[in-house]
């Protein structure tokens, strides 16, 4: 119901868009973003909401460059939630994005890594906001589907966001692209009946019940290189933050484990 006067305006948007009109376009779908988010409460109780939204309309205001870049910021992720009905799919993989290949992730068997033993199932996804604690679980979720023999699209994040998130979580997400915690939100996105299983053997339980969830991964600065897909030992440099993959493969080398994991960076797409 409160979505119902957002959504004919972001069809405006695409259609002008679609013929040119770009400033008018981007004027339009700003417009667009902000009834959106009052429409859902964000900043509410906030005496700055007026400042706020004037501010994302036009960063340049800003006191200082920090802010502006905040806003211009801000900005990009409001115009990326209402210039697109759903997310954007391809059944190619757009040219620069890391794929996987055997040569550079040498002495895999096709058994130990899920992808190579369900081909159909293979997806990538490139993360462009700060929503890895949402991708990892759709991935799982749309890997464990595929486990069991179940072929279903994979959850949209555009579309689950505009319909699901609550007003705190539009804010955080859009003016401090911060998220939640990748566990809790696969649980909202799994069926009430579903075991998920944090305890005992990660190679037992690969094999039983397909790819894992790897949530508050602890990312140092070494891990921020996206030329380097291979990480082993101890992680070195400063602690960045917490990140979400999914364990997708294994591989044993001289009686030790190795873990092949899904991100979704540019240029990081497989570790």
């Amino acid at each position: 119901q409160k979505n119902t006067r957002m959504f004919p305006r972001t069809l405006r948007c695409l259609s002008s868009r679609r013929f040119g009109y770009q400033e008018y376009t981007q004027r339009a779908c700003i417009e667009d973003g902000i009834e959106f988010l009052e429409q859902r409460g964000v900043l509410s109780t906030s005496s700055l909401r007026g400042t706020i939204f004037g501010l994302l309309r036009d960063p340049s205001l800003s006191m200082n460059s920090e802010e502006r870049s905040r806003y211009e910021a801000a900005r990009e992720r409001l115009l990326r939630l209402v210039s697109s009905v759903e997310e954007t799919h391809s059944d190619f993989v757009p040219p620069g994005l890391h794929v996987w290949n055997e040569t550079e992730f040498p002495g895999y068997k096709k058994e130990d890594v899920f992808f190579l033993k369900h081909p159909a199932a293979l997806s990538q996804r490139y993360q462009l906001s700060g929503l890895c604690y949402m991708h990892g679980p759709a991935m799982v979720q749309h890997y464990a589907l595929a486990h069991n023999n179940h072929s279903v699209p994979m959850l949209d994040l555009l579309k689950f966001i505009k319909e699901h998130f609550t007003a705190e979580q539009l804010e955080r997400h859009i003016f401090d692209n911060q998220g939640g915690d990748s566990s809790t939100f696969l649980k909202s996105i799994l069926q009430s009946n579903t075991t998920l299983i944090s305890t005992g053997d990660p190679i037992l339980n690969f094999r039983d019940f397909g790819p894992a969830l790897v949530a508050k991964f602890e990312v140092h600065k070494d891990f921020m290189k996206a030329s380097v897909h291979h990480h082993y030992g101890k992680p070195k440099g400063e602690f960045v933050g917490h990140h979400a993959m999914a364990m997708v493969g294994h591989r044993f080398d001289n009686d030790t484990s190795y873990f092949l994991l899904q991100n979704w960076w540019e240029k990081k797409q497989f570790v």
